[in-house]
């Protein structure tokens, strides 16, 4: 069976859903500053999420209420999250692992090469 949070500390369990849409980045930029609202996210009972990164030069802040998890998405897509209990699940290639962990959803950080191209598995990063 399915577990999401395989691997994951136990302060991390309880905070991975799947979702069935591919997040999206809206991009803006005026100079130093860029500002990524991603689109198409969804909490774990069905409702809209937002995750946005904003960007002063190499200082980055984002906050939100679900981002994609692009290396427990792999995971998942790789078969790498079965419990080893019952029947394996079989991945569905059109899902994506989502995270509504507190550290995830609000954090500042300073990135020496400032920020990189927008994608669906490096939204904090993004």
């Amino acid at each position: 069976m399915l577990d999401l949070g395989r691997g994951a500390r136990p302060d991390e369990q309880g905070y991975f859903h799947l979702q069935r849409a591919r997040p999206t980045p809206d991009l803006w930029t005026c100079g130093p500053l860029r500002k990524t609202t991603w689109h198409h996210l969804w909490l774990r009972d069905g409702s809209p999420a937002v995750f946005v990164s904003w960007w002063i030069g190499k200082l980055q802040r984002y906050a939100g209420t679900a981002k994609c998890d692009g290396t427990r998405t792999r995971l998942y897509w790789a078969g790498q999250l079965d419990d080893g209990v019952g029947t394996p699940y079989v991945p569905d290639p059109a899902c994506y692992v989502m995270t509504t962990l507190p550290k995830e959803m609000q954090a500042v950080r300073w990135r020496k090469n400032g920020p990189s191209v927008p994608t669906w598995d490096n939204q904090g990063g993004s």
